[in-house]
């Protein structure tokens, strides 16, 4: 009686379409911190569209994302604040200021944006957290973890050695607009493992034809900040708002 119990409990698991014992060895570290800042090189490709800078990152977990763009010795050519609800860019080089809700950027780009997938691609924590109704299969050097959300398929690679989100793929059902997001050259910040390399890649489709965005962020220096830290955003008054 035992016995059978054992196997039909094994087989009830694998009817619900996962196996629990896979699940269950897959272990994914998270990026833990309050406060957190980075130096990086920015690199910025769509079109004829480029940017290359030094960008400074400071993060208030879960609430504020802020980045100073400087391309030059003394030029700050954009500094740009996410919140929440919005992302928010002083291009200092057009004198301007552009203000975009999460739901226009997600109209623009026939993607859905977040202030959550943002925060998680720069720090390299899973976007969207596991749940039972996960596929995982445990491959030789990594785990795959597919997940289905709404409209968008997303396969998860996890690294066996790094126990952290090594490449990202998420898919659109409904455009079949794609992110592909690749880290690479993890080392330890405090205690936490953290990708200091990361390729972001959008491709999506607009105006009857596709186009992409290329994202290159190399970051020099990485610290967990002890100390709460300022998130300075003025604005010039004579600079055009749109």
């Amino acid at each position: 009686m035992l016995c059978t119990l054992i196997l039909l409990q094994s087989c009830n698991r694998k009817f619900l379409g996962f196996d629990f014992s896979t699940k269950e060895e897959l272990k994914i570290d998270s990026f833990e911190f309050e406060y957190f800042s980075s130096k990086a090189k920015f690199k910025y490709n769509s079109g004829d569209d480029k940017t290359k800078a030094t960008a400074n990152i400071r993060i208030k977990k879960d609430s504020i994302i802020w980045m100073n763009l400087t391309p030059g010795v003394g030029i700050q050519a954009a500094r740009i604040k996410i919140t929440r609800d919005s992302l928010i860019m002083i291009d200092n080089i057009n004198k301007n200021v552009l203000r975009y809700s999460f739901e226009t950027l997600s109209e623009e780009f026939n993607f859905d944006l977040s202030f959550d997938l943002i925060q998680s691609v720069i720090i390299g924590d899973l976007p969207i957290a596991m749940t039972s109704r996960d596929q995982v299969d445990k491959q030789a050097t990594h785990f795959l973890m597919t997940q289905n959300r709404d409209e968008l398929d997303i396969e998860n690679t996890i690294g066996l050695k790094t126990r952290k989100l090594e490449k990202l793929t998420a898919t659109s059902t409904k455009t079949q607009n794609t992110l592909d997001i690749k880290y690479g050259e993890f080392k330890l910040v405090d205690e936490y493992a953290f990708p200091h390399k990361t390729l972001i890649l959008l491709d999506y489709f607009k105006d009857e034809k596709n186009q992409s965005i290329t994202i290159d962020i190399e970051h020099n220096r990485t610290q967990i900040e002890k100390k709460p830290l300022r998130f300075p955003f003025n604005i010039p008054k004579r600079y055009e708002r749109k």
